[in-house]
Parts: C-alpha cells; sequence; structure tokens
C-alpha cells in the first residue's frame, strides 16, 4: 500500500512540476528559518565540546550586595570573588568540582615568541577544577594544576589555532616560552580550539586564575563580589535541585554572620540551560517570557506558511475530486484515501525539509559571525572564531527536529483541504469537472 502511494506521488510530482516547485521552496524557506532557530539553541543548550556536562552543571554569575535592610542600595560585579570558588563552595554534597573562570576582556593582551611580532589575544583565567567540569581534548601536553594556580605559577594552556600562529606546530611545545602581556609563561599543554558558540569556555589561552591581577585571592571591601563566575558539577542531574538549595543556604549563612551586607543571589545557581538567558546583571530571567516570545517565532515560522500551503492543496484537490470519487466507487474507505493524500503531502513535505535543512546550514555558516547574538549578549569578543563544527550541525537532534517540523507541517497544511475534498458524496464527485 506504502509502495503504491508513493509511486503515486511520484507520478503527480511529475505531472505538476510547478506545483511542486513552488511547494519544495516554498515548504524549505519555512522550515529552514525554523532549524536555524533550533541548531543555535542546540548549540546552547546541548553537550557539545568541550561543555559536555552542561546536563549536571550549576552556574553562578554576578551576585548582589547591599548594607542590611537596605535593598534598594545594592551593588554589583561581574561575578563572585575567587573566595567563592576556592573556600566557601567547597565540599558541598554532590558536587564534584567547583571551577572558576574570568575572561580577559576589558584591556589589550599581547603575546609573541621567537620571530613572532606581538598580537592580540583573548585569555581566560581558570582554577585547577575547571579542567576537570570542561572536557577539552589535548592535543599536546596537559592541563596546570590547582597547585600552579596557588603558585601563581606562570604556564598556559594554548589553543591549536595561537599554538600553530606563535611556533608553526602543536606538537613537542611542553617547556616552550612565550611572552604574555609582558610575563615569560611556558606552555603546558595544547587543546583542540573552542568556537567562541561556547561563550563559557572559549579563548586563545587559558591561564591560572590568581596570575590575573583584578581578582585577588583573600577578599577586600567588595565581599563576595568580584569577577569570577563559578560552574558547579554535580555528580547527578537528579541533585541538581538539592544543590541549588545548598548553595542558597551558604550565602544564607554567610549574610548572617556578615554584620554589615546581605547578599542576593537571584535565583542562583542556574542550571546551565536557564544562565544562558541571564544576559541581564540586575535580575533574573523571565523564563515565562522568553517561552512564550520562543514559541510565538515557532507558530509565526510554522503556521503562516501552511496556510499559504493549505491554500494550495485546496486548489489541487478541486482538480483530483473525480479521481477520489472513483476510488470511492471501487470500495476504497475515507480512511484509506485521506492515508494517500497525507503520504502524498508528506513526500513533496520531506524534499522541502531537505532543501530547508541545506538551507538553514547556508544561513548558520554565512552568518556565523553574528547570528549567535541574536539570543546571547555573553558572547564576549564577536573577533573570535564562531565556526560550527559538525557535531554542532548534523546530530539526532537537528534531524529528529526537521522531520517532526514536517510532520506538522504536512497535518497541518493538507488535512483540512484533503477533508474538504473527501466529503462529497460519490455521485457528486463522478461528476464533477476535472
Amino acid at each position: 500500500m506504502l509502495k503504491n502511494y508513493l509511486k503515486q506521488a511520484w507520478t503527480l510530482m511529475r505531472q505538476n512540476r510547478l506545483f511542486t516547485g513552488i511547494y519544495v521552496v516554498g515548504t524549505g524557506l519555512s522550515i529552514a528559518l525554523v532549524m536555524t532557530l533550533f541548531i543555535i539553541l542546540y548549540v546552547k543548550f546541548a553537550p557539545i565540546y568541550p561543555e559536555y556536562n552542561r546536563d549536571r552543571t550549576l552556574v553562578l554569575k554576578p551576585i548582589k550586595r547591599y548594607p542590611k535592610g537596605k535593598p534598594d542600595n545594592w551593588n554589583i560585579n561581574g561575578g563572585v570573588a575567587y573566595y567563592v570558588v576556592d573556600q566557601l563552595l567547597q565540599g558541598l554534597p554532590h558536587v564534584e568540582q567547583v571551577a572558576g573562570s574570568m575572561i580577559g576582556f576589558w584591556e589589550n593582551y599581547q603575546v609573541s615568541a621567537a620571530g613572532v611580532k606581538p598580537f592580540n589575544v583573548m585569555p581566560r583565567y581558570v582554577n585547577g577544577a575547571f579542567w576537570q567540569v570542561f572536557g577539552f581534548r589535548f592535543l599536546d601536553g596537559k592541563s596546570f594544576t590547582q597547585e600552579d594556580v596557588k603558585a601563581r605559577a606562570k604556564v598556559a594552556v594554548l589553543g591549536e589555532s595561537l599554538a600553530k600562529r606563535l611556533f608553526a606546530t602543536t606538537q613537542g611545545l611542553v617547556g616552550r616560552h612565550f611572552t604574555f602581556n609582558g610575563c615569560d609563561y611556558r606552555v603546558c599543554g595544547v587543546v583542540s580550539d573552542v568556537s567562541n558558540a561556547t561563550p563559557e569556555t572559549s579563548g586563545d589561552l587559558w591561564v591560572p586564575l590568581l596570575n590575573a591581577s583584578e581578582d585577588p585571592e583573600q577578599l577586600d571591601d567588595q565581599g563576595l563580589l568580584g569577577n569570577v563566575f563559578a560552574y558547579l558539577l554535580v555528580d547527578d542531574e537528579e541533585n541538581l535541585e538539592t544543590v541549588r538549595s545548598e548553595v542558597q543556604d551558604v550565602f544564607r549563612r554567610y549574610s548572617q554572620q556578615d554584620k554589615d551586607y546581605e547578599y542576593d543571589l537571584m535565583g542562583q545557581p542556574d542550571k546551565y540551560w536557564v544562565s544562558t538567558f541571564r544576559q541581564d546583571l540586575e535580575r533574573a530571567p523571565d523564563m515565562g517570557e522568553l517561552t512564550k516570545t520562543f514559541l510565538y517565532i515557532l507558530l509565526a515560522l510554522l503556521f503562516i506558511p501552511a496556510l499559504n500551503l493549505s491554500g494550495m492543496i485546496s486548489s489541487r484537490m478541486d482538480s483530483r475530486i473525480a479521481e477520489l470519487g472513483i476510488r470511492k466507487a471501487y470500495g476504497a474507505t475515507r480512511r484509506q484515501l485521506l492515508q494517500q493524500v497525507l503520504c502524498e503531502n508528506l513526500v513533496l513535505t520531506v524534499l522541502g525539509g531537505l532543501a530547508g535543512l541545506v538551507f538553514s546550514y547556508l544561513i548558520v555558516l554565512t552568518a556565523n559571525d553574528w547570528i549567535l547574538t541574536l539570543f546571547d549578549k555573553n558572547i564576549y569578543d564577536t573577533s573570535l572564531s564562531t565556526s560550527f563544527t559538525p557535531e554542532m550541525l548534523f546530530n539526532p537532534a537537528v534531524f529528529g527536529c526537521t522531520f517532526a517540523v514536517c510532520i506538522v507541517l504536512n497535518v497541518v497544511s493538507a488535512l483540512v483541504p484533503a477533508l474538504g475534498a473527501l466529503r462529497h458524496p460519490i455521485m457528486e464527485s463522478l461528476n464533477m469537472k476535472r
């Protein structure tokens, strides 16, 4: 039966090439916009290099501090103090590692090597646990340790592109020296490049966190305010809410002991996917409004084209009423005829889906320098590589979403015209002009 439906669909496509072309292109453009949205969200939420543990990672970024009893007189920094990562959050149940990270974007950093002129780079300052929370692929050497961080050792892990630019290779670089911001540094490892599509881990090189003069090891008059982002790796996804409550209790107890100030976490720590929407330093994201926005976009991209396609299919069905009447006369049931129409239309929709998937890849690849900033202000430096890797684009989730969109578009656009054509009695259908 299915084979006959496919043969019939192929015959109709050959007989109505103009209709087929318009339908496939129209469907493809609609699906391309939807799939572009899905690809962007997949890159931000799914486990991809080097953020493979997103599903069990909690994120703590800027927090508020205000004098006791005066919540309106708050102040805020770019993140939390190193003390939070190094001591305050250590030893929590269900927490395997607490990573600390600070991006160096407030000044120009330069590197150079023998025979290589100085040029600007984007460093990331990290602690030892950073390498356990995130899964970097090392091409040479290994990461520095927490002991190196505490000793403020002049060591660094280089990205693949930076290593090639400094030393023309990625192998055998352990122990080689280069100059970073006027200081002599030693290479301890080289990792595969990290795309700026993952802004929590991207950078040209990674150096010990305490080497950043902006964030001292001891607390100062800013208290727990600082510039460090904290990432808590939880042992199991089921324990995320438990750890969130424990972290909030830790800060609550600290505020009770502090004679002068209180701290507001604004609902943090966030699950990783929620943290991507925390664009405003002053307040927590309104997930309800964000969900509505994305649903409105999805409905606009799906159902407006579906209405146009439904009109085209309705006109086509008018010319096939006599054919359907003949099939009814020979015993075909209403269900069988409906299955035939939906199957024929699904073939066209799948072709449009494949075209749309190709279109979406072209959109993403040609606009990779700005397209991710549509939904994320956390892309710190758009000059960094925002290339999309094969694991971001070619994965079962994206193909599954494409097929699901095809099914929805097929049912919405073809079901009503098909039901309208099948409601005619047999004699009326047989006497209908072709």
